[in-house]
């Protein structure tokens, strides 16, 4: 059944809201899904339906999680069952591409906004139940075509080839004993030129 079935089988009154949690109170738990609407909207998830399902869906994995553990507030219950939901969907979508975890969610974001699925298929976002086809198809070539992955390198300290001045220093190194020399000799010409000027100066 499609969607504008589904709105022309059910009038307005037949649908309800069931979310009675436990544990917190309800200005946390407002707060929880105000921060829930924000974290799918920066999905571009437009689609007010879409996003109202998923809030609700998290908020009900949050308020089971929270019962179990009060210490942590309902946002923060929500907005991590909120992205464990994400990676569960993304993971079916890139199983098999050898992606770590951190790269799944971000590789996710990116695939869902490079082949637009918040305009195309917006009512499937987070669904692993109903994943079409040609949106995974289509999310997984645009990961594809957007790269090489970063790679996370071992950088091993090298000494730096400081090329003619490096080697002036190592010649500096080995010719130490005949640096005094060499700044005598140069004290001496700068002591005859002053005495030079200085006779001439006397002179006039």
């Amino acid at each position: 059944m499609s969607l504008s079935d589904l709105q022309s089988a059910l009038p307005m009154e037949a649908v309800t809201i069931h979310f009675a949690p436990k544990t917190g109170s309800e200005e946390e738990w407002n707060e929880a899904y105000a921060r829930l609407a924000d974290y799918f909207r920066s999905f571009r998830l437009h689609n007010r339906i879409r996003r109202t399902q998923l809030i609700l869906e998290t908020l009900r994995r949050a308020a089971d999680a929270h019962e179990a553990d009060p210490k942590r507030t309902p946002t923060a219950h929500a907005i991590e069952q909120a992205r464990l939901m994400l990676r569960e969907w993304l993971g079916q979508i890139y199983e098999g591409m050898e992606l770590t975890e951190s790269q799944i969610e971000g590789s996710g974001r990116l695939g869902f906004h490079l082949c637009d699925g918040p305009t195309r298929w917006p009512h499937f976002f987070i669904d692993r139940d109903n994943l079409p086809p040609d949106m995974a198809e289509a999310m997984r070539s645009a990961i594809r075509a957007s790269g090489p992955r970063l790679q996370v390198s071992k950088m091993t300290p090298r000494a730096i080839d400081l090329g003619l001045f490096g080697d002036e220093e190592e010649d500096e190194t080995d010719r130490r004993p005949f640096a005094f020399v060499r700044y005598f000799v140069l004290l001496l010409f700068v002591a005859a030129v002053l005495t030079a000027v200085y006779r001439l100066t006397i002179d006039k």
